[in-house]
């Protein structure tokens, strides 16, 4: 019989299991506490929540914009925003209620008026978290710490006590001593895993390291506020603490990227790249670095530098649950350069338990994809990619917190 001109394609079986990681436990590795004020909330209100953009109402003495007021028009495009209508979704699910913004908020809004507690506890048990790392500087027996379930690990807030000691000290070398003495205790007495900073909003991430003699000559001019000078300070104290986060072996986690505010100077300045001429400083190097929110729109940026630089992570917080729609690709981006070590699901959660609990109920339906797909293709066994989805969704926060717990 004669060959034919050209090969034929065998049909192979491919892998049709179907990933499910709906019980695998969590730690959601950036969060914030809730807002009592909002234990109850009218249908606009709760998709507000969800919002990081600018309020179309200008109002004076708040510098927050996401938190102006709202025309009728802007409460009518947030509430179709992806992630309101993905929370719309899963959430009626849950309570049993119409898939309608009204008909959620009616419900969540009489669970929470019986037993905020308990409402809490139904989101946190039904996604799995376990753990929470807050970004706050409440005590550890502050009654709204109490009120989130499972294991909480708080992260010492950098800008918030700068901005104090600048009024209270009168030179730099005094203010830096305090600051290291404040963070000291923070980690050793007072249980902190983490310092929380904001370089990108505050400078810029395209800076270079100053001196202490530079910033001490810029102290007068930031003390009464002036922008160039507070920045050369920024600086100087963010360099610092870079190399006593090696000290205290606390990780140093880093806001990257854009989630949706805006700031004085320009967006593109939290492109984690131009961040590289710094902390690629072998000085550096033993720092570990959390790139928050994964840089986002810039993922790929921020999944390169934890592949080629030792000491960064890449936290997926605010693309879970914010980029709902796509987070499949979100998290292709990520896993496909990023060593699968170094990745960790957060939330960047604020103010009602909505947020977190949809981040995890987001992030396991994504990697179930995202990592079905690899499967199917033949690039990893069904048991690495059960074991690459505990490692984000818990193990790896678990390992870099471990010594902390």
């Amino acid at each position: 019989m004669q060959e034919p001109p050209f090969p034929i394609m065998k049909k192979e079986k491919r892998c049709t299991t179907v990933l499910d990681f709906n019980k695998v436990p969590v730690i959601d590795n950036h969060s914030h506490p809730f807002d009592l004020e909002k234990v109850t909330l009218d249908a606009d209100s709760l998709a507000k929540v969800f919002f990081h953009g600018i309020g179309d109402i200008p109002t004076e003495g708040v510098k927050k914009a996401k938190l102006w007021g709202t025309t009728d028009e802007l409460r009518y495009h947030l509430r179709h925003m992806g992630v309101v209508q993905t929370m719309v979704c899963l959430l009626s699910k849950l309570l049993g209620c119409p898939a309608e913004l009204e008909a959620v908020a009616t419900e969540r809004n009489r669970r929470t008026s019986e037993n905020f507690p308990a409402y809490t506890r139904l989101l946190y048990e039904d996604a799995g978290i376990v753990g929470s790392v807050l970004d706050t500087g409440l005590p550890r027996n502050d009654p709204l710490i109490d009120l989130i379930p499972g294991k909480v690990m708080r992260l010492f807030q950098m800008d918030p006590l700068l901005d104090k000691l600048i009024e209270k000290t009168d030179s730099y070398k005094e203010l830096l001593r305090e600051y290291q003495t404040k963070l000291d205790l923070a980690v050793k007495k007072e249980g902190f895993v983490g310092i929380k900073c904001h370089l990108a909003e505050q400078v810029g991430f395209g800076v270079e390291s100053v001196s202490d003699a530079e910033a001490e000559a810029n102290f007068p001019a930031a003390k009464v506020k002036d922008s160039d000078a507070f920045k050369k300070l920024y600086v100087a104290i963010f360099t610092r603490t870079l190399l006593q986060c090696q000290e205290l072996r606390i990780p140093l986690h880093l806001h990257t990227g854009c989630t949706g505010g805006l700031w004085n100077g320009p967006i593109s300045n939290a492109d984690p790249f131009l961040l590289v001429p710094l902390i690629r400083q072998p000085k550096f190097l033993q720092t570990k670095i959390v790139f928050l929110h994964a840089a986002y729109p810039w993922l790929q940026h921020a999944a390169e530098l934890a592949h080629s630089l030792p000491h960064v992570w890449v936290d997926m917080s605010w693309t879970t649950p914010w980029v709902s729609l796509r987070l499949v690709e979100c998290y292709k981006e990520v896993i496909g350069i990023a060593p699968l070590s170094k990745l960790m699901l957060g939330s960047g959660g604020h103010d009602t338990p909505e947020i977190p609990w949809l981040a995890v109920k987001t992030a396991k339906i994504a990697l179930a994809e995202a990592l079905g797909d690899v499967v199917r293709l033949g690039l990893l066994t069904y048991q690495q990619a059960e074991k690459t989805a505990r490692m984000i969704l818990h193990d790896n926060a678990a390992r870099m917190y471990s010594s902390h717990s």
